[in-house]
């Protein structure tokens, strides 16, 4: 039996209980009615005015590497100072310290104190966004409140302006990119191409702010790492770009381009002059890309793709091995030079002015006699040429996947002329068609894939992006009897008292054959060859002669091909002892 005491007891408990949950749930429910009904649009404006602040965390971008693994691109860390004005008790104080312990320039700070002025005391104020170890270690001796420091990364590229227009460089982003300091992206050459798979992926700090933009303490932080982009690898070897570019370097403009006959490699590849990107981002960086874009000589343009020569006599390579095909000369067929040639009304002239005589095939290359070229030139007619020349190599674009701007110049037939001078093709555009001059042009990857071509008989196609499969050229179904009267000339040009002798090499009884070629920029008047021709010495430097020269070697069992230009050398020499200098590192 219930206590009675006990019962009356548990009911008052139990309806305290509930007129207290009664009472508490009423409140809570006219509370959430208020927020709901009655106070909704004050807090809806309150949570509008909260916000996200993402902070990006750049990815390490990938190396581009050279053939040995070797790395020609890489990024290096890099600290980027700023501060916070409501930090500082006196910031007139630390903008001076500032000032003094990073030698800011004066443009600097004019820049510092606008944004302090500009913006909020609690927003970060930019000082510097290159510093290095060394700079950050003095400034964090001065215990300066405010200063802040974020890490980054900036692009460093170990060969200089050795292959630059190839290697390409990093700039900042446009407008649609985060907003981070330290993002850039390729700007130009293999950089700009492989951008996507050198880039990786962004990392990020996620923040809520208030209406103001101030961090709240109620924020929960949120962090993604970035993804590193991946390595590129290039078939280039770092020894023979050096080497070839302080070639190159010695004339004032040109462009060269080294290949491995065997699997196409492009060994080297440079032209000149050249920049340094790894001064874009110093202190005098925007005077320094200034003055590049000043230079007349061009150093952003890739000469070995996008500029366009006159072959000159190198182009004697492929007239020699059309004519051979054709049958309508023989090896041993000889031709008199007495220094010119007369065709109807028109006298056209060998570079040597005394003439050389009876020459041979042999004979017309070792010299490169212009009267014999110009003979069999018109016999086989400019078909015959243009066929060649297409199998050759030339006129043909390599590198569309790989480098921009890339120009297959011109191999002229009566049509191109009809269509683009308007004008019949004649006799006249044949013969001086047979030195490499008239309507030609070539660019310097062309030409050394025509020396690799000849030298080997196959189909060689070069590659800049390194692979382990090894290329399978076909044969290009040159008669081999003919090529080997054609490298036999070749050898002749430096090996035995040909126009560059002064190039031979003989390294362990490893030798060098090669073509020199000489192609004019301006024309020469009747009256000046009557009053006497001016030499180079006494032209302008950009009205002087290119100078050209395409090699290979070993002559026993080829495995290079070389192509150099020297932008208005005058002749070909100096563009012969550069091949000359890039072999004996190859040989070596």
């Amino acid at each position: 039996m219930i206590d009675t005491e006990v019962a009356r007891t548990f009911d008052r408990r139990s309806a305290l209980f509930l007129g207290t949950g009664a009472i508490l749930t009423s409140v809570l429910i006219i509370r959430m009615l208020q927020m709901q009904i009655f106070e909704y649009k004050n807090y809806s404006k309150k949570s509008e005015h909260n916000s996200f602040r993402i902070k990006i965390t750049m990815p390490k971008r990938g190396n581009i590497l050279s053939q040995d693994g070797n790395i020609i691109s890489k990024d290096t860390s890099i600290y980027r100072i700023y501060l916070i004005p409501e930090e500082t008790e006196d910031i007139n104080s630390v903008v001076d310290i500032v000032t003094k312990e990073l030698k800011l320039r004066d443009k600097t700070v004019k820049r510092i104190w606008k944004t302090i002025k500009k913006q909020q005391a609690f927003q970060p104020v930019l000082i510097s966004e290159n510093s290095n170890w060394n700079t950050l270690a003095k400034l964090s001796a001065k215990n300066i409140s405010g200063i802040h420091i974020d890490t980054g990364f900036s692009r460093v590229y170990e060969l200089g302006p050795a292959g630059a227009q190839i290697f390409g460089y990093v700039g900042a982003t446009n407008k649609n990119m985060p907003n981070t300091p330290f993002f850039t992206t390729g700007i130009n050459g293999l950089e700009k191409r492989y951008n996507k798979e050198l880039s990786g992926k962004f990392g990020k700090t996620v923040h809520i702010t208030n209406a103001s933009g101030r961090v709240t303490g109620e924020d929960k932080t949120q962090f993604i790492p970035p993804i590193p982009g991946t390595d590129i690898k290039t078939t280039i070897k770092d020894n023979i770009q050096k080497v070839l570019y302080d070639s190159l370097a010695m004339n004032r403009a040109g462009c060269g381009v080294v290949l491995d006959i065997e699997n196409g490699d492009i060994l080297a590849m440079a032209s000149t002059p050249s920049f340094d990107p790894n001064n874009f981002r110093t202190d005098d960086g925007e005077e320094y890309i200034s003055s590049l874009l000043s230079d007349v000589a061009k150093p952003f343009m890739n000469k070995t793709i996008e500029g366009l020569y006159p072959p000159g006599s190198t182009f004697k390579i492929v007239v020699a091995l059309a004519a051979l095909e054709s049958g309508a000369i023989t090896p041993n067929e000889k031709i008199f030079c007495p220094g010119y040639w007369k065709y109807g009304n028109h006298k056209y002239h060998c570079w040597e002015k005394d003439g050389h005589g009876w020459v041979d095939l042999a004979g017309a290359l070792k010299h490169s006699c212009d009267t014999y070229f110009y003979q069999i030139a018109l016999r086989i007619g400019i078909d015959a040429i243009k066929n060649m020349a297409l199998k050759l190599g030339l006129n043909q674009k390599y590198m569309q996947d790989v480098l921009a701007h890339e120009m297959p110049g011109i191999m002229p037939d009566r049509y191109w002329k009809e269509k683009n001078v308007g004008a019949s093709w004649v006799h006249g555009d044949t013969i001086i068609s047979g030195i490499g001059q008239g309507f030609i042009l070539t660019n310097c990857l062309q030409l050394a894939v025509m020396m690799a071509r000849v030298a080997s008989n196959k189909n060689v196609v070069p590659r800049l992006i390194y692979s382990d499969k090894k290329n399978s050229f076909k044969k290009l179904g040159i008669q081999e009897k003919n090529l080997k009267y054609v490298l036999n000339g070749l050898e002749q040009v430096t090996q035995k008292g040909g126009t560059a002798s002064g190039s031979a090499i003989n390294i362990n009884g490893k030798k060098m054959g090669g073509k020199t070629g000489t192609s004019q920029v301006r024309n020469i008047s009747k009256s000046e060859r009557l009053s006497g021709v001016l030499t180079n010495e006494q032209l302008k430097w950009n009205l002087r002669n290119h100078g050209l020269f395409v090699g290979y070697a070993p002559t026993d069992n080829p495995k290079y091909a070389v192509c150099v230009i020297m932008e208005h050398a005058g002749s070909s020499s100096p563009a012969a002892r550069a091949t000359a200098k890039i072999m004996k590192e190859l040989l070596q």
